[in-house]
């Protein structure tokens, strides 16, 4: 048989429910408490109410699993923003580093003392966004150092907290020794210091993606943060942040815009090693099959009845 439908007039959400004798409403809030309100009794028809106290607890309990869930979803946001340090704020004093370069030196802050403007460039070798800038920093290198700024690249990232779908689109990692890879190949004319292992100077200055820029003043205080210009695609650029920092800086004028948003890839704190190891773990659980391909298989591949590119790996 089919439920009896009330009147939309004497209909009650299954978030509330009724006391007849003292006309008082209950209704349940997000987190499944109660609060009252004081109406009319309204009138039912008997077989309703107990159909609308039926539904109550099974409300209930969906509201109290909800609950549940954005705890334990708000504590992984609490644990991520702990993990994630503050970036190094507009006035603050540069913070002191000594890191190994791929040119077998150290290289410390104090090293560049001489340099009216220091630029700071957190990038790595991975990244698309941070492959796509590499020539624009070439080319400030090229206009800005016989003016009295010097440039220096840091490596931030911990390759072992870099997913494997995240070298999609590179043929090295960010370790030390593929930085020289990267390094010669894109004949870098800057230095080039590794932070991975540690992230000591990366955590004291807390870039949040790959390239991110800091600029001193001839003081070592922080006057630019974040971008290098308004987009990634050099072609569509329209407005170029890091030179017009520069360019006040060397003016003797104020940054008029000193914090931009950095765009690029995140950067590999090491504590997201822990995502990398389980998205290995789910790949490794999958069912692989393999079998032993014979001549005609491989005539078969070269005809290729797709009408689409066919990529064809060869172990």
């Amino acid at each position: 048989m089919s439920p009896q439908i009330a009147p939309i007039s004497q209909t009650v959400r299954e978030d509330q429910t009724l006391d007849l004798s003292s006309g008082r409403r209950e209704r349940s809030n997000a987190c499944g408490t109660a609060t009252s309100t004081t109406s009319h009794p309204p009138k039912l028809r008997p077989n309703l109410r107990p159909k609308v106290r039926r539904g109550l607890p099974a409300f209930r309990s969906l509201v109290f699993l909800i609950c549940v869930i954005r705890v334990i979803c708000g504590f992984g946001r609490v644990r991520a923003a702990e993990d994630q340090p503050p970036t190094l704020p507009i006035g603050a004093q540069a913070p002191d580093f000594c890191l190994p370069g791929i040119d077998g030196k150290t290289h410390c802050l104090k090293d560049y003392g001489s340099s009216q403007v220091l630029v700071l460039i957190f990038t790595c070798n991975h990244c698309p966004t941070a492959q796509l800038y590499e020539t624009r920093i070439k080319k400030l290198v090229d206009d800005y150092r016989n003016r009295g700024v010097a440039f220096v690249a840091i490596e931030p990232n911990n390759p072992n907290a870099v997913r494997l779908d995240e070298l999609g689109y590179t043929d090295v990692s960010d370790s030390f020794e593929e930085m020289k890879v990267r390094a010669e190949f894109r004949h870098f004319n800057f230095p080039y210091l590794y932070d991975g292992d540690t992230q000591k100077v990366a955590r004291a200055y807390g870039p949040s993606a790959t390239p991110h820029l800091f600029i001193l003043d001839s003081e070592r205080k922080l006057r630019y943060e974040g971008r290098v210009d308004n987009n990634p695609r050099e072609q569509f650029v329209t407005r170029r942040d890091a030179c017009e920092a520069l360019d006040a800086l060397l003016a003797g004028k104020p940054v008029a815009v000193a914090k931009t948003p950095a765009v690029g890839c995140s950067t590999k704190w090491m504590y997201k090693e822990q995502a990398r190891l389980e998205a290995i773990a789910k790949l490794e659980s999958q069912p692989v099959e393999v079998k032993t391909a014979v001549a005609e298989d491989l005539k078969g591949l070269r005809k290729n009845p797709t009408g689409k590119i066919l990529l064809v790996d060869f172990w």
